[in-house]
Protein backbone atom coordinates (compact mmCIF):
# COMPACT_ATOMS: atom_id res chain seq x y z
CA UNK A 1 0.00 0.00 0.00
CA UNK A 2 2.95 2.50 0.49
CA UNK A 3 4.99 1.15 -2.15
CA UNK A 4 2.46 2.73 -4.84
CA UNK A 5 2.09 5.92 -6.35
CA UNK A 6 1.92 9.00 -3.74
CA UNK A 7 -1.13 11.36 -4.88
CA UNK A 8 -0.34 14.80 -6.43
CA UNK A 9 0.06 17.69 -3.90
CA UNK A 10 -2.23 21.04 -4.94
CA UNK A 11 0.82 23.36 -5.76
CA UNK A 12 -1.22 26.14 -4.13
CA UNK A 13 -2.13 23.97 -0.68
CA UNK A 14 0.18 25.82 1.46
CA UNK A 15 -0.96 29.15 0.07
CA UNK A 16 -5.13 28.14 0.93
CA UNK A 17 -3.76 26.76 4.38
CA UNK A 18 -2.44 30.27 5.22
CA UNK A 19 -5.22 32.10 4.44
CA UNK A 20 -7.50 29.66 6.25
CA UNK A 21 -5.82 30.23 8.90
CA UNK A 22 -5.44 33.73 8.82
CA UNK A 23 -9.29 33.61 8.55
CA UNK A 24 -9.75 31.57 11.97
CA UNK A 25 -7.59 33.80 13.67
CA UNK A 26 -9.33 36.63 12.68
CA UNK A 27 -13.00 34.71 13.48
CA UNK A 28 -11.50 33.99 16.64
CA UNK A 29 -10.28 37.28 17.46
CA UNK A 30 -13.78 38.89 16.78
CA UNK A 31 -15.51 35.97 18.87
CA UNK A 32 -13.19 37.13 21.66
CA UNK A 33 -13.58 41.01 21.39
CA UNK A 34 -17.29 40.77 20.94
CA UNK A 35 -17.45 38.43 24.01
CA UNK A 36 -15.64 41.38 25.79
CA UNK A 37 -17.90 44.00 24.46
CA UNK A 38 -21.16 41.66 25.36
CA UNK A 39 -19.67 41.15 29.00
CA UNK A 40 -18.96 44.88 29.34
CA UNK A 41 -22.57 45.91 28.24
CA UNK A 42 -23.93 43.14 30.50
CA UNK A 43 -21.74 44.98 33.51
CA UNK A 44 -23.33 48.34 32.38
CA UNK A 45 -26.72 47.53 32.72
CA UNK A 46 -26.23 45.57 35.64
CA UNK A 47 -24.95 49.25 37.00
CA UNK A 48 -27.71 50.89 35.75
CA UNK A 49 -30.24 48.85 37.52
CA UNK A 50 -28.61 49.38 40.43
CA UNK A 51 -28.21 53.25 40.73
CA UNK A 52 -31.54 53.86 38.88
CA UNK A 53 -33.56 51.38 40.54
CA UNK A 54 -36.32 51.12 37.79
CA UNK A 55 -38.57 48.91 40.07
CA UNK A 56 -39.31 51.63 42.72
CA UNK A 57 -42.12 54.11 42.05
CA UNK A 58 -41.05 57.65 41.54
CA UNK A 59 -41.12 60.24 44.12
CA UNK A 60 -43.83 62.32 44.86
CA UNK A 61 -43.18 65.90 44.25
CA UNK A 62 -46.26 67.27 46.06
CA UNK A 63 -46.54 66.59 50.31
CA UNK A 64 -49.81 64.71 50.61
CA UNK A 65 -52.75 66.65 52.14
CA UNK A 66 -52.77 67.14 56.08
CA UNK A 67 -56.17 65.80 57.29
CA UNK A 68 -57.66 65.49 61.07
CA UNK A 69 -56.18 68.99 62.09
Amino acid sequence: MLAGPYPLVPPDLAARAADRGRRLLAHRILRHRLGWLLALLALAALCWLVMDRPWLPPPAHTTPPVEGW
